[in-house]
């Protein structure tokens, strides 16, 4: 009830009687979530997190709502968390689960991400290079600010160096989507009793 309260509030604030807006709530597998659509003037539009993130800053605001109503939440961009793909789009997941169920076909985006990964094993591409050395700037970043609080003189500063360097430990390794294609592709290939 607290996220939906939190949602409410939130939407209210932030689009009032501007707005038209509607949103629902979903607790799939137990990981809650809010749908929230706005109608902006004229076209019905949907809002990009990532472009009101530098500016409007939604989900801090979204985040301030949950946290006033006792639920923990920060909003950090998915770079911060070691998350460097984007989320699969619904139509595109929706395909990828009708072709593993069986009865349709491979989505195209599917097929070629398969042959990007096939055709270049191990060689990385300029776009590849980037997310990696992105993420290196954002971790030698964050060890940094780690190192620094570790030697603050406050207790509450060195409590949070600490976690962030736990946080640090907990990322996970850089992939990028060809990449973990490449491995499965390895690992099927390997896999004991596979015709050649």
């Amino acid at each position: 009830m607290r996220l939906h309260d939190a949602a409410r509030a939130f939407a209210t604030e932030a689009f009032g009687e501007r707005f038209p807006y509607v949103f629902a709530l979903h607790d799939e597998g137990g990981h809650p979530h809010v749908h929230l659509t706005v109608r902006g003037p004229g076209v019905g539009r949907r809002a990009s997190q990532s472009a009101q993130g530098r500016s409007g800053g939604l989900a801090r605001r979204f985040a301030k709502a949950l946290r006033d109503r006792g639920v923990e939440a920060e909003a950090s961009p998915r770079r911060a968390r070691g998350v460097t793909r984007k989320a699969e789009r619904t139509p595109v997941r929706k395909m990828r689960e009708r072709f593993a169920a069986g009865p349709g076909p491979a989505p195209r985006v599917m097929v070629s991400a398969w042959r990007q990964a096939s055709s270049n094993p191990g060689r990385a591409t300029p776009w590849e290079a980037a997310i990696r050395e992105r993420q290196t700037r954002i971790r030698r970043a964050l060890a940094a600010e780690a190192v620094a609080l570790s030697h603050s003189e406050r207790a509450e500063d060195r409590a949070l160096g600490a976690a962030l360097m736990d946080h640090l430990r907990r990322l996970p390794k850089v992939a990028t989507r060809e990449e973990q294609l490449s491995r499965l592709s390895d690992r099927s290939r390997d896999a004991p009793g596979r015709r050649r």
